[in-house]
């Protein structure tokens, strides 16, 4: 009789050590999943947090936006989270749009990149945009949008190579750590909510050191990431020419560096195939070609001079003098060098 008490005894024992391993369980059915979070600031005091949920159902086409506002962004996360009917999982946010009060101050901007990437909820791969507009119109235009997915927002980036080579994306952890590189600056896309469409791409903020020095157009930008050796992005590209229409379906570039002295020195040679589309009656291929030619070499010049005024390197041409430069000269890349920098920029266009 002793014995069979020891066994039950045994068996509620052991019953509670296991059924105990399930306590913390979180029913993915009972969890609130948002994919972007939009951030600003009013009146310089209070941050606003804009968050857009999809509504799961069968063709997941419905999303909800939630705002909060507080002191810290960590507290509205917070409050989000306490006020909501499913746990909160910030986990899978996929853009954080920041409104460009927000990112146009220095001091601020860096912090909260700091604090986005410190977090060990929000993950630093998430994509970061900006944006003139007011954060939550952003958002919301998605509901707008009959027929639209609810992760429409996130798949605007992702297009797929080929399709809109103009459009890049930055995650947060190269926003990070931007500030501690010697030799190259980053951009950080610009949106805004469309009229017809979820989102129009408006270009790129180029960041200094965590600072927004300029912003450009996304022609110039296809150009730079030529350059940053993303051949790929120069594939699909449309150009109009005025009395023709191109396609630009394969890019690669050679650069060569050299010094003379203490300036450095960069032959770059783009080579272009292109398909054309449609032209006006007596234009040539060799007319097209050179016409090509010229607004590409024209276009990166301007970019050059922009960027060297501003001492800005965001083509990356400081990366390719690490075996000319020691690097403790490299510190002064972008004020001593990049302003001497010559580059003998030439385009070849051929047809496919």
């Amino acid at each position: 009789m002793k014995k069979n008490k020891r066994y039950k005894l045994l068996i509620v024992f052991m019953s509670i050590i296991l059924l105990c391993g399930c306590w913390d369980i979180k029913d993915i059915n009972k969890r609130t999943i948002p994919l972007v979070l939009g951030i600003s600031k009013e009146d310089g005091k209070e941050y606003k947090l804009t968050l857009q949920i999809p509504i799961p159902n069968k063709d997941s086409k419905i999303s909800r936006i939630v705002t909060g506002k507080g002191e810290t962004i960590a507290s509205v996360l917070g409050q989000m989270r306490t006020n909501s009917e499913d746990a909160v999982d910030y986990s899978q946010i996929r853009l954080i749009v920041i409104q460009n009060n927000l990112a146009h101050n220095q001091q601020e901007f860096k912090g909260l990149i700091k604090f986005l990437m410190d977090s060990e909820e929000i993950p630093s791969r998430a994509l970061v945009a900006i944006t003139d507009e007011n954060v939550e119109n952003v958002l919301s235009n998605i509901n707008d949008k009959l027929g639209v997915h609810a992760s429409s927002i996130y798949d605007y980036f992702n297009k797929g190579a080929g399709w809109a080579p103009e459009i890049f994306s930055t995650p947060i952890w190269e926003v990070y750590r931007s500030p501690f590189l010697y030799t190259r600056d980053i951009a950080v896309p610009v949106v805004r909510s469309g009229k017809d469409t979820v989102l129009i791409f408006e270009g790129s903020d180029i960041l200094k050191k965590g600072k927004i020095v300029e912003r450009i157009s996304p022609d110039e930008y296809q150009l730079i990431n030529v350059f940053q050796n993303e051949n790929k992005k120069g594939k699909g590209k449309i150009e109009s020419l005025g009395f023709a229409s191109i396609m630009i379906t394969n890019s690669s570039i050679q650069n060569i560096t050299s010094m003379k002295g203490n300036q450095p020195l960069v032959s770059s040679d783009l080579n272009l195939k292109i398909h054309i589309l449609e032209r006006k009656e007596g234009i040539t291929d060799h007319m097209i070609q050179k016409e090509l030619e010229k607004i590409t070499e024209k276009r990166f010049y301007h970019i050059l001079k922009q960027t060297q005024r501003s001492h800005t390197d965001i083509f990356g041409f400081g990366q390719q003098f690490h075996h000319l430069i020691s690097y403790h000269e490299l510190k002064d890349w972008r004020n001593e060098y990049y302003p001497k920098l010559r580059v003998d920029f030439e385009v070849h266009a051929n047809m496919e």
